[in-house]
């Protein structure tokens, strides 16, 4: 089952939910973004398949708030894959991604907002920039997150624009994406992003890291997790340089010569 956006007039913001049972954490965060100043939006869930009431709770609120548009899916994606069909659906001039448990605070939302408006292209929340934390993880989960973004800037040269390049809250103009593969698998769909707006401007907000206090977490871990997230990092080194590197090619080559 799936429900699309409608076709009023467009919001001026999209926010794209993947969301996978947290029926505990929905209501919280549907009051924590009717309580946050924000420009007209639209709320984007990409539900994989709950079990826990979630889809119940988002239909309800779909009948009563126009805002609300629901893709629903039978089994378990990973988040890339499901973002991207999120980002399809969106109709906003801005477009952000985060998660809804909310360890990604709402209240940040508006500085994201804000760094777009100020002419940033993509404006990510960062664990590492001043007023930003980790918040409390543990020591596995914490190496693993510190060699995913080390692992990134090692093979990305577009991750080392940004402290946090394996972030998974950010905002962007829906101008700077480009369509990739719907097949794609992955977690970290910002090392896209990266390439997307290179030559763009590139803005970094500070935010801690909020612990979760319901459901559980969904987040691939180890071996797992690396595997899948190195074939990520080598599919965008291959977008960019098929993105870049023909471009560039194109550019330098000589002009045919005239007879």
């Amino acid at each position: 089952m799936s429900a699309g956006p409608a076709t009023s007039a467009p919001p001026r913001l999209s926010l794209v939910l993947a969301t996978l049972n947290e029926g505990e954490n929905l209501p919280r965060l549907i009051e924590a973004l009717d309580a946050t100043p924000l420009p007209s939006l639209e709320m984007i869930f990409v539900d994989d398949g709950s079990a826990d009431g979630s889809r119940e709770f988002l239909d309800a609120l779909a009948a009563r708030d126009p805002r609300v548009h629901r893709i629903y899916h039978d089994g378990k994606q990973t988040t890339v894959r499901a973002q991207t069909q999120g980002i399809r659906a969106a109709r906003g001039e801005y477009i952000v991604i985060m998660d809804s448990d909310l360890q990604h605070p709402v209240p940040v939302l508006p500085r994201l907002v804000q760094a777009l408006d100020d002419g940033a292209a993509l404006a990510v929340a960062s664990r590492y920039r001043e007023g930003g934390s980790t918040g409390e993880r543990s020591v596995g989960r914490a190496a693993i997150s510190r060699g995913a973004s080390t692992l990134a800037k090692l093979l990305l040269s577009d991750a080392r624009r940004v402290s946090d390049p394996v972030s998974g809250y950010f905002a962007f103009r829906k101008d700077v994406y480009q369509p990739l593969d719907p097949e794609l698998r992955g977690y970290k769909l910002l090392l896209f992003l990266l390439v997307m707006a290179r030559g763009r401007s590139i803005t970094e907000v500070g935010y801690r890291f909020e612990p979760r206090t319901a459901g559980t977490s969904k987040v691939t871990q180890g071996f797992a997790f690396l595997r899948v997230f190195l074939r990520e990092v080598r599919v965008a080194r291959r977008y960019a340089r098929d993105r870049w590197g023909h471009r560039a090619a194109a550019a330098t080559a000589p002009s045919p010569t005239q007879e």
